[in-house]
């Protein structure tokens, strides 16, 4: 999973189906199928799919 981290914007994913590892500033969270993950700005998260079926979100990027 590629690592980012945000500057001026924030990041919610909401977790439509599957099941992701979420990396949250270092620490490693399963996500399921309802979660929701916020990273603030200037705070970092990566996330990658480790279940049997397709990982699909939602992203929503909110600028200062």
């Amino acid at each position: 999973s590629m690592f980012r981290i945000h500057h001026d914007e924030s990041e919610t994913y909401y977790i439509y189906s599957g099941i992701a590892e979420y990396n949250d500033n270092g620490t490693l969270v399963e996500l399921r199928t309802g979660d929701v993950a916020f990273t603030a700005s200037g705070e970092g998260h990566g996330i990658k799919n480790i279940g049997n079926e397709p990982l699909e979100l939602i992203a929503l990027i909110i600028y200062k």
